[in-house]
């Protein structure tokens, strides 16, 4: 009965790699990473898009930018990052830059989402020292950015960007300095949305390559003719891929809520009442799919999982709520 109440959590794991792995996949292609960067990152707003690309990878590797780099702890725990990019704009005063590019499905995952944000870029800060620069030479030290792609933002914030840069504030009294001095680190929140509802060029752009539901020919088409974006078939079916992730993390979300609900009200009631609330949750799991994600009601099932047993029960409520609204 404990395996049926808390369930798995193989498929949340699996969800959270395939996601990852597919991100990885997109951003690693130049063309979506010049654009995207060419929006976000202050240094290169307003350059020619072929520019941005000769800032970010060499003539030798055309899609396959990207570093890698490890931070570790006391426990010896760590995090890798492979989404880890270093662009050089060239000019009479040359600009090094280390730019951090993640996703996030779930917008609420136990923890201050800033803090990891906060937590990675302070570690690509650290790892420059003896790879960037060397000894107590750090004037050398580059400007990193943090920019993580909140794919599914709680209801009201979608289509918003927020930005965290390093400021300098002083007293009254005290000398201003030159803005430079802090100029080393940014944080940048873009919480997506429909491509509907998208308020500009960009929030279009970045809707239509990662929450489009496109398929196959229409998906390449359309990157293709309104943002001149090239994907090979690979990066396609990761793009594709991406949307069915979203859909797993909705329901581990809501699965995770409804065996904490069902688990409490279980240990006062039994677990008669606990089975109730998980059936309850699967079946609004189901119907979110069915209006968010465009599914059919099996594939919908098939995806929160529900079983042989409980599938009459999910069916009937999906039906009572449907009829409702």
């Amino acid at each position: 009965m404990t395996e049926r109440i808390f369930g798995s959590e193989d498929p949340e794991k699996r969800s959270y790699k395939q996601l990852d792995a597919d991100f990885k996949r997109v951003v690693h292609n130049t063309d979506i990473l010049s654009n995207v960067v060419g929006e976000l990152v202050s240094e290169l707003n307003g350059m020619d898009i072929e520019h941005i690309k000769r800032c970010i990878s060499p003539d030798y590797l055309p899609r396959t930018p990207g570093l890698e780099t490890e931070m570790h702890n006391d426990s010896d725990e760590y995090v890798i990052m492979d989404n880890l990019f270093s662009i050089t704009i060239p000019g009479e005063k040359k600009i090094d830059i280390m730019i951090n590019i993640e996703a996030q499905g779930d917008s609420e995952p136990g923890y201050p989402l800033l803090n990891r944000a906060l937590f990675y870029a302070s570690g690509i800060i650290f790892n420059q020292k003896g790879a960037v620069f060397r000894g107590s030479h750090y004037e050398g030290l580059r400007k990193t950015y943090s920019i993580w792609f909140v794919l599914q933002p709680r209801k009201g914030e979608e289509n918003s960007l927020v930005r965290y840069p390093l400021v300098k504030v002083t007293g009254p009294d005290m000398n201003t300095g030159r803005p430079e001095d802090c100029n080393l680190l940014e944080i940048i929140m873009v919480k997506l949305g429909g491509p509907q509802d998208a308020p500009n060029r960009a929030f279009r752009m970045f809707n239509d390559i990662f929450l489009s539901g496109f398929k196959g020919e229409e998906y390449r088409n359309r990157l293709r003719n309104s943002y001149n974006i090239e994907v090979d078939d690979t990066t396609l079916e990761s793009l594709e891929r991406i949307g069915m992730s979203l859909g797993e993390e909705i329901v581990n979300f809501q699965r995770r809520e409804g065996y904490k609900i069902g688990y409490e009200e279980g240990l006062e009631e039994g677990y008669g009442k606990a089975t109730r609330a998980m059936i309850g949750n699967q079946a609004g799991a189901v119907i979110n799919l069915m209006s968010e994600l465009g599914l059919s009601r099996e594939d919908a099932m098939r995806l929160v999982n529900v079983s042989d047993e409980d599938r009459e029960d999910v069916n009937r409520i999906v039906d009572e709520k449907l009829s409702s609204n």
